[in-house]
């Protein structure tokens, strides 16, 4: 009797540790930037688009309307994004940390572990497919079809459970949390493109079908298109498909069990390096900073201030000590706070990803998907979507990247220590749009060589300068957007996402992802800048001769000038305090 009581007590604990820590795990995931972007503002903001690009005519006698076939997408990719990534990113965050190290002295069981991680995961999934669909309901007509709600529903809990144990492998794989977001966010976007999220309505070549349809987005979004589908016979059920997602699951479960681990991995007979500050917050002050550079000048800071600052000792004339401070130069401040953010930018895989890797994969995919040689205006189709991707790329670097790492630097309280450094405000932003400059550059010189050689793209070296000139413009006119937005939106979380919803909306309304949509879309876009840098650089690579588009350098100046100002007159040093 005393052992069943003690047993039945033992798994009560159990059970109430294991509900503790899916209580912890949802808090923790709901603190995750990427929960907020990938989970409910991607799949909706893509619903809504796709609603503006398509209409929402009936296709049917019986009133069946077009977005029944888009919504299904939208809840394929909430569900998606809400298992994979965060489930990666927090694992890995949590072993870097020492938290799991930390866990491994407590009573947790590693199942309870496993248990909270993938659970809270697959509530926020759900909570992305109540969000999706009682928008396509009310907002769209969209129709649940009874038949086939078992089907959906096992579907629904299948991929969840194998997404999230391959977000679970991935995180324990991965050395470094930036590496686990890097990878996890990437394969999440790779897999979108090649499993068709991002065309609907399209068709993708034959042989990437195949490759896509061995992974598990692809059988799962597709039955979930089925189950959706009021045209097609059955219940819905498609054991294929089911299959393959069941492998994935059982796979990741595999890995996660042998590579996952409550330590992290560190580096042995590799001496201690002293500390310098985080690039992060925008660079290195010099070592030579002496008691007369000012208090805290030195390295927490993180500003590139120099090694010139610091003491010039020497006899007076009366036999005592002076010293003298020479401030660095406004160049050497600005060349030293730029390699400090690039610095930053290399450490962390996430940003070198969607920023040029990202945007040159999607050249490759648009081009080879792309049903003809021109656009539907007519223009060399290689010579659009390169345009285009630069432009995206530009977006990514230079107004969501930016804006997120000045208000990271905000944040986290390193601008404040800075501001007792000789840097000012002007100096600092301008470090990091030359940083973000040279970062479009390398996207530039990425997409135009891979076309060049794979696609026959080819550009005179008028043209060259001119686009150059054109890229200039806009990347310090996007500097100064993504400035604007780290004042105006209160910390670096808010920031991330509210810049990364900007940019794909606006995206989709300036042409940027070729779509033909209604005019009053592209008289929307042409009031904003995105649209103008990618037509300007179209006009300057033109085949038929470089053309200055002074239209589309005009309103990008005026935007520069206008939020570049704005910027500085709100930028502060010190984050919000409540």
């Amino acid at each position: 009797m005393i052992g069943g009581a003690t047993r039945g007590a033992g798994r009560a604990g159990a059970v109430r540790i294991a509900r503790d820590q899916l209580v912890h795990a949802v808090r923790a995931l709901w603190r995750t930037q990427v929960v907020l972007i990938f989970t409910f503002a991607m799949p909706l903001l893509w619903l809504l688009v796709v609603g503006l690009l398509a209409g929402n005519d009936a296709v049917g006698e019986d009133g069946v309307r077009v977005m029944q076939f888009a919504a299904p997408t939208a809840i394929a990719m909430g569900t998606f994004y809400a298992t994979l990534p965060p489930v990666a990113i927090s694992v890995a965050e949590a072993r870097e940390s020492g938290v799991l190290k930390r866990l491994r002295g407590t009573p947790l069981p590693g199942w309870c572990y496993f248990f909270g991680q993938i659970g809270a995961a697959l509530l926020f999934a759900l909570g992305s497919l109540v969000v999706t669909v009682l928008l396509a309901v009310l907002l769209y007509e969209v129709r649940l079809r009874p038949e086939t709600l078992l089907a959906a529903a096992v579907t629904l809990v299948l991929g969840g459970m194998a997404f999230s144990a391959v977000g679970l492998a991935i995180g324990s794989l991965s050395p470094s949390a930036s590496i686990a977001e890097a990878a996890s966010i990437g394969a999440a976007v790779v897999l979108s493109f090649i499993s068709g999220l991002f065309f609907v309505g399209g068709a993708l070549p034959a042989w990437l079908d195949d490759v896509a349809s061995v992974f598990p987005l692809k059988p799962y979004a597709d039955s979930l298109q089925d189950q959706f589908n009021p045209f097609l016979p059955g219940n819905g059920w498609h054991p294929a498909n089911l299959a393959v997602i069941a492998a994935w699951l059982l796979a990741g479960t595999l890995v996660s069990l042998h590579a996952f681990r409550w330590e992290g991995s560190r580096a042995t007979g590799a001496p201690r390096r002293p500390f310098r500050a985080p690039s992060s917050a925008g660079s290195s002050v010099g070592s030579s900073a002496g008691p007369s550079a000012g208090p805290s000048a030195g390295s927490s800071a993180g500003s590139s201030v120099g090694s010139s600052v610091g003491p010039s000792a020497g006899p007076s004339p009366g036999g005592s000590r002076t010293s003298e401070v020479r401030r660095p130069s406004a160049l050497a401040l600005l060349e030293r706070q730029a390699g400090a953010a690039l610095r930053g930018t290399a450490r962390r895989p996430g940003d070198v990803f969607f920023s040029v890797v990202l945007p040159v994969g999607l050249f490759a995919l648009m081009v080879t998907v792309q049903p003809g040689d021109t656009t539907a205006d007519g223009r060399p189709a290689v010579l659009a979507i390169g345009a285009s991707m630069v432009t995206w790329g530009a977006g990514v670097a230079m107004f969501m990247n930016l804006s997120e790492g000045v208000a990271r630097a905000r944040d986290s309280g390193q601008l404040k220590r800075m501001r007792g450094t000789p840097l000012t405000a002007v100096e600092y932003l301008a470090g990091r749009t030359v940083a973000g400059f040279t970062l479009t550059v390398v996207i530039l010189a990425a997409i135009l060589l891979l076309g060049a050689v794979a696609y026959g793209l080819r550009i005179g070296p008028a043209g060259l300068l001119l686009g150059l000139v054109v890229l200039l413009l806009g990347a310090v006119c996007l500097a100064a957007c993504g400035f604007l937005l780290a004042t105006l939106v209160p910390n670096a979380r808010a920031v991330g996402t509210v810049g990364l919803a900007i940019l794909f909306l606006l995206s989709f309304f300036s042409d940027v992802f070729l779509n033909d949509g209604p005019e009053w879309m592209g008289t929307v876009g042409s009031l904003f800048p995105l649209k103008h840098l990618q037509n300007g650089l179209v006009a300057a690579w033109d085949t038929a001769g470089a053309e200055v588009p002074w239209p589309d350098l005009l309103v990008l100046a005026v935007w520069a000038a206008a939020a570049g100002s704005l910027a500085a007159r709100r930028f502060r040093w010190e984050p919000v305090t409540a």
